[in-house]
């Protein structure tokens, strides 16, 4: 991983990055690849513009195979509604680009925000949505419990990438991407430090 400093702020790249950026290109049609950077620049744009807007301060900005990934302090120094409010920015703008993209009949551009906004709120902790759903498990109902958050997150995990197999299977769609990434996100979410 290359970490350097930028404006107050950990920029880090992780080797993963660039390894998926170089399977997508080898998957998907070049302007496939665009769409879904250019997706991911106003997901995360957004992540941004949320933590100016509420005066907090990230302490991190990692780029990795999950995507780029803002690291704040957490709900320790946050509160739990500002760390609500900056998760939810992202998927909300994709959401938002989507139905301008598909009022402007651009369809193939809001088929990209529109995945990426559902995708984000699927619960694995390397989500926004199960990095969320994770922090109110942790802090607000089970914070005497400290194994049970991932625990939960884990069954969560399996049952959530077995139901996205199982439709993809009864829907005939193959798509190698999408079986990528969601093996790689339940994989991650069973190496992780329980974090």
């Amino acid at each position: 991983m290359v970490c350097i400093r930028l404006f107050g702020m950990n920029v880090a790249v992780d080797f993963t990055a660039p390894a998926l950026l170089a399977l997508l290109s080898l998957l998907l049609p070049p302007d496939a690849v665009l769409q879904t950077v250019a997706a991911a620049a106003v997901h995360e744009s957004a992540h941004l513009i949320m933590i100016a807007l509420l005066h907090q301060k990230p302490a991190m900005l990692r780029l990795s195979a999950s995507g780029l990934r803002l690291e704040t302090a957490g709900t320790a120094v946050i509160p739990l509604r500002f760390f609500a409010w900056i998760l939810l920015a992202g998927p909300f703008a994709n959401l938002a680009a989507a139905i301008l993209f598909s009022c402007c009949g651009l369809h193939d551009a809001a088929a990209a925000h529109l995945s990426l906004c559902l995708f984000n709120l699927l619960p694995f902790r390397s989500t926004d949505g199960g990095t969320l759903l994770f922090a109110v498990l942790e802090t607000r109902l089970l914070p005497r419990a400290p194994d049970y958050p991932a625990k939960i997150m884990q069954l969560l995990a399996i049952l959530t990438a077995l139901l996205l197999f199982c439709g993809m299977y009864l829907l005939r769609l193959q798509s190698a991407s999408l079986t990528a990434m969601l093996a790689f996100m339940l994989l991650s979410e069973f190496l992780s430090d329980g974090r």
